[in-house]
């Protein structure tokens, strides 16, 4: 009896320690994408590039890292064919009144959107201080998501899969909606991946 009292303590403190430490972010594994292109050109340690397609080429995609532009007040830039995934080097002039528009964000529009099928919960979490604005030590609630996120597209009553990835304790679902991304006319959908070394885009026919 008393053995039991001092198991039972010990496995729910091993339980609750990988809570806070065990933690897995798995790969996204795409299904049937249109294209993959690694974005050497966009390394991770700099923000999220952008995404745009010239009025006038439907089958292009153009990339844009995060960068100024050069004094000419032109980006430079990485075209995509999307059907054959020939890249080649560009510099473009995008914003008002010009031929280049912006793919949106899937957050605003809900193509693609993510569904979660496991186990969501939220985890209270200390911290020394607040920032920004007052406040000292206390704990503050982290969502902690173990299970596998799906991006679907939906047509009517059907869903298509286009991407996964499994997690385990993971906390990052916000993060994962604010790499997607679908083009003006809803044609494609795109996800944006940051690698251990550069970004790489995914790609996908709505279609």
């Amino acid at each position: 009896m008393n053995r039991r009292k001092i198991i039972i303590p010990v496995i729910a403190g091993i339980a609750v320690l990988c809570w806070y430490i065990v933690r897995f972010d798995g790969d996204p594994k795409p299904i049937a994408p249109l294209l993959v292109a690694p974005l050497h050109e966009a390394p991770m340690w700099q923000p999220q590039p952008a995404l745009l397609q010239n009025i006038d080429e439907p089958t292009a995609i153009y990339v844009v890292p995060a960068a100024l532009p050069g004094s000419d007040g032109l980006f430079d830039a990485l075209r995509l064919d999307v059907n054959r995934g020939v890249r080649s080097s560009a510099r473009i002039r995008f914003g008002p009144n010009t031929p280049f528009i912006p793919f949106d964000s899937a957050e605003v529009t809900g193509i693609p959107a993510i569904e979660f099928h496991g186990l969501m919960l939220q985890r209270p979490t200390f911290h020394l201080f607040v920032f920004p604005g007052p406040g000292g030590p206390g704990f503050h609630v982290v969502n902690s998501a173990t299970g596998v996120m799906h991006v679907v597209v939906k047509t009517g009553d059907s869903a298509r899969t286009l991407l996964t990835r499994s997690v385990i304790n993971s906390s990052r679902m916000p993060e994962m909606a604010s790499l997607l991304w679908v083009d003006r006319s809803r044609r494609l959908a795109a996800f944006l991946w940051q690698g251990s070394d550069s970004w790489t885009l995914y790609l996908f026919s709505l279609v």
